[in-house]
C-alpha cells in the first residue's frame, strides 16, 4: 500500500509539472493577441506610405488597396492560433482533472491549404491534415468527457500535429517579420531622398530624421517581439515533445526536473515579451 501511495503522490507531482507547463505555454501563445500588427495592418500601412510618398490626399486611402492576400494570410493564422491555443487549454484541464471545454463553432471551420504569393505564406497539405487531427482529438476530448486518466492518450495522439502546427506558426510570423523588413528598406530610401534635397533646410531635414528614426524603433521594437513570441513557440515544441517521449513514464522524475526548466524558460520569454509591449 505504501509503494502504491507513493507511485500515486509521484504522478500527481508531474501532473502538476505538466499542468504548470500547460499554463504557462497557454499564457505564451495567449501573447499572440497582444502583437497589435497583422498581414492586414501591414498592407493598410503600405498604401498609406504610398500615398505619403506621392505627396496624395485621399479621404480612404485604404479603399483603394487590394489586401485580400493579406487578410486571408491573417485568417489562417488566426485559424491556426484557436487551433493550437484550444488544445493547451485542453491539456491544462486534463492535467488539472477538469473536463474539457471548446467552442464547437471553432471546430466547424476547416483549413485548406493556400499559397499566398508574395507574402511568402504557404498553407501545407501537411497542416492542414494536423489542423484537422487536433480538431478531432478536441472534439473527442470534449464529447467523451476525458478526465486526467485520458492525458496520455491526448498527448500521443497530438505529439506530431501540434508540433507542426506551431512550427507552421512560426513560419508565419517570420514571413510577417519579412514584410517588415520590407517596410523599414522602403523608410530608408524615402528618407534618404529627402535629407538629400537640398531645396530643404537643416531644420526640414533634421525633422526628416528624427521621424526616420521613430517609425524605424517602432518596427524594430515590433520585430523583437515577434522573435520572443517565436522562441516561446520552440520552447513550448521541446517541452511537448519531452511529455511525449516520457509518455509511459508520467512519474519520472527526469520529466519533471525538465519541465519544470522548460515552464521556467517560456516564463523569461513571456517576461521578455512583455518588457517589449511596454
Amino acid at each position: 500500500m505504501t509503494i502504491v501511495l507513493i507511485l500515486g503522490l509521484t504522478g500527481c507531482l508531474n501532473l502538476k509539472v505538466v499542468n504548470d507547463y500547460s499554463l504557462t505555454s497557454l499564457k505564451s501563445i495567449k501573447n499572440f493577441e497582444d502583437l497589435n500588427y497583422s498581414f492586414n495592418q501591414h498592407c493598410i500601412d503600405r498604401c498609406q506610405f504610398e500615398v505619403i510618398r506621392k505627396f496624395e490626399i485621399k479621404r480612404e486611402p485604404e479603399a483603394e488597396c487590394n489586401c485580400d492576400l493579406y487578410q486571408q494570410a491573417d485568417k489562417v493564422t488566426r485559424l491556426i492560433y484557436n487551433s493550437i491555443n484550444g488544445y493547451f487549454e485542453g491539456l491544462s484541464n486534463l492535467s488539472n482533472d477538469k473536463l474539457t471545454t471548446y467552442n464547437f463553432d471553432a471546430l466547424t471551420k476547416s483549413l485548406k491549404t493556400a499559397n499566398l504569393g508574395t507574402i511568402g505564406v504557404n498553407i501545407t497539405s501537411q497542416q492542414v491534415d494536423s489542423y484537422a487531427k487536433i480538431s478531432q482529438i478536441l472534439l473527442r476530448a470534449v464529447t467523451d468527457l476525458y478526465r486526467k486518466e485520458k492525458i496520455k492518450d491526448y498527448i500521443e495522439q497530438a505529439n506530431e500535429p501540434i508540433k507542426t502546427l506551431l512550427e507552421g506558426f512560426k513560419l508565419i510570423l517570420q514571413n510577417l517579420k519579412s514584410e517588415m523588413d520590407v517596410k523599414k528598406e522602403k523608410l530608408f530610401n524615402y528618407y534618404m531622398d529627402i535629407v538629400r534635397d537640398g531645396t530643404l533646410s537643416n531644420y526640414d531635414r533634421g525633422k526628416a530624421v528624427i521621424e526616420y528614426y521613430q517609425q524605424v524603433s517602432a518596427l524594430n521594437a515590433k520585430e523583437n517581439q515577434v522573435e520572443a513570441f517565436a522562441k516561446g513557440l520552440d520552447l513550448i515544441k521541446d517541452g511537448h515533445q519531452k511529455i511525449y517521449d516520457h509518455r509511459n513514464e508520467i512519474g519520472a522524475k527526469e520529466l519533471r526536473e525538465m519541465l519544470i526548466r522548460c515552464s521556467s524558460d517560456i516564463q523569461d520569454i513571456i517576461s521578455e515579451f512583455n518588457k517589449l509591449n511596454k
